[in-house]
């Protein structure tokens, strides 16, 4: 790692101590803690992971600042604060029930869960990059909406103005922020595709400005920089630390087959692999993705890796036979006409009963005694309410030769990272 020194060469006067670069880090919105299907904490500002990132990234010789464009911060506040008012009919019937008047009007819930989330930017030292709306290119804005190209989505709902903000806003402070890599470099954190395509347009050809993906990118830039690790060599390296990590499933030699990585998660993480969301009653862990690995650290010949493997898992509830919705029939529907109905009058009901999604297959000509009986007879039906993915991260190392080819991996450990489900709306 490069720092600047500013020698002076009069006699008697000493060299100034040598600072520390700078790495500057702007979040998107999917830096922001999402509570599924509940309340939450207004002081879940962002999500766990990037906590711990940031409690956890003090080195010697690399300063690392942390942004939020101030559209990011008031799309928190606004979820939290929909959630909050949704309170406001239990804090009534509190009321009434104890006679007493507690003084959480509307404001006062909207006004705390502001305070909350000044108060967690305070302790992670979060900086909100404040858009100055006069040095926005308004007529780039427009056209780039009217024509859909990036931040905008190119359906006919022309979705992507905040994005174009954030855009703005990351673009603003690398504006005021300075130029020479070793001295200052910022980065750009989204997993929206449109969005890292209109940044990555507007800074083509800056050193010293860059896009990642995910909070496993940034890891890597961090570890790279203060290992003391070229890029290029990290660069050369990664794509032979893929092959070796995971290619197919019918590649039995990598080592997440010799290393036995997947039953490792099994046995050692049954628990997390269990875990249900709020609310839900069963969960059902699908596909399992192995994502590229990201650069750890170097100790000597070794490096060391991080992969991640990442669950896809839907969750929800079981609607017992016999609980859901009876048909539908209407008032003038008498009792002797389900008894004994005639084709034509049953119409109605078959139709209800051909549209639903799983029918149970009923006997029309049946008494309601009998029809009632074969709907409670249905089999149960799984509602799935959530989505979302378990994540894992292997680390791993394996040595490099002297022609710079990795050789002798080896699964060093495994940890679990956290379940992240969202509601279906």
């Amino acid at each position: 790692m490069s720092v600047d020194s500013v020698p002076d060469s009069k006699p008697g006067k000493k060299k100034q101590k040598s600072r520390k670069s700078q790495l500057r880090v702007v979040f998107d919105t999917n830096a922001l803690y999402v509570a599924p299907n509940s309340l939450g904490s207004a002081s879940d500002l962002v999500r766990s992971e990037i906590v711990v990132l940031i409690s956890e990234s003090r080195y010697p010789d690399l300063e690392i600042l942390w942004y939020l464009p101030e559209v990011v911060r008031h799309e928190r506040q606004y979820q939290m604060q929909t959630e909050a008012l949704k309170l406001r009919p239990a804090i009534t019937k509190v009321e009434r029930l104890l006679d007493h008047n507690l003084a959480l009007t509307d404001q006062v819930l909207l006004d705390r869960v502001r305070a909350k989330i000044d108060e967690k930017e305070g302790e992670l030292g979060l900086q909100e990059i404040k858009l100055d709306h006069t040095k926005v290119d308004w007529p780039r804005v427009v056209q780039a909406s009217v024509y859909r190209r990036p931040p905008f989505d190119p359906g006919e709902k022309e979705k992507g103005f905040r994005d174009a903000l954030i855009a703005e806003s990351f673009l603003q402070l690398l504006e005021v922020s300075p130029k020479t890599p070793s001295v200052c470099r910022l980065v750009f954190v989204t997993n929206d595709q449109l969005l890292s395509e209109a940044v990555r347009e507007r800074i083509a050809g800056l050193a010293n400005a860059s896009v990642l993906s995910g909070i496993e990118e940034l890891k890597g830039l961090i570890n790279s920089v203060v290992s003391n690790v070229a890029e290029d060599f990290i660069a050369l390296l990664k794509p032979k630390a893929a092959k070796m990590f995971f290619v197919s499933s019918d590649d039995k030699d990598a080592l997440y087959y010799k290393g036995e990585v997947g039953e490792q998660i099994r046995n050692r993480f049954k628990v997390q692999l269990e875990a249900k969301p709020e609310g839900a009653t069963f969960r059902k862990n699908g596909t399992w993705y192995i994502s590229a690995p990201n650069f750890s650290r170097k100790e000597g010949r070794r490096v060391f890796w991080a992969s991640r493997v990442e669950v896809e898992v839907e969750a929800g509830n079981v609607v017992k036979a016999g609980q859901g919705q009876y048909p539908q029939i209407g008032l003038t529907t008498t009792l002797s006409q389900l008894a004994a109905p005639k084709p034509q009058e049953a119409t109605g009901l078959a139709k209800y009963i051909d549209e639903l999604a799983n029918p149970p297959s009923f006997n029309v000509g049946s008494s309601w005694k009998d029809l009632l009986s074969q709907w409670a007879d249905s089999p149960d039906t799984k509602v799935v309410t959530h989505k979302g993915k378990d994540v894992f991260e292997v680390l791993w190392s394996a040595e490099v030769t002297m022609a710079k080819d990795l050789k002798k991996g080896a699964v060093e450990d495994i940890k679990h990272v956290g379940l992240g489900c969202q509601a279906v709306v």
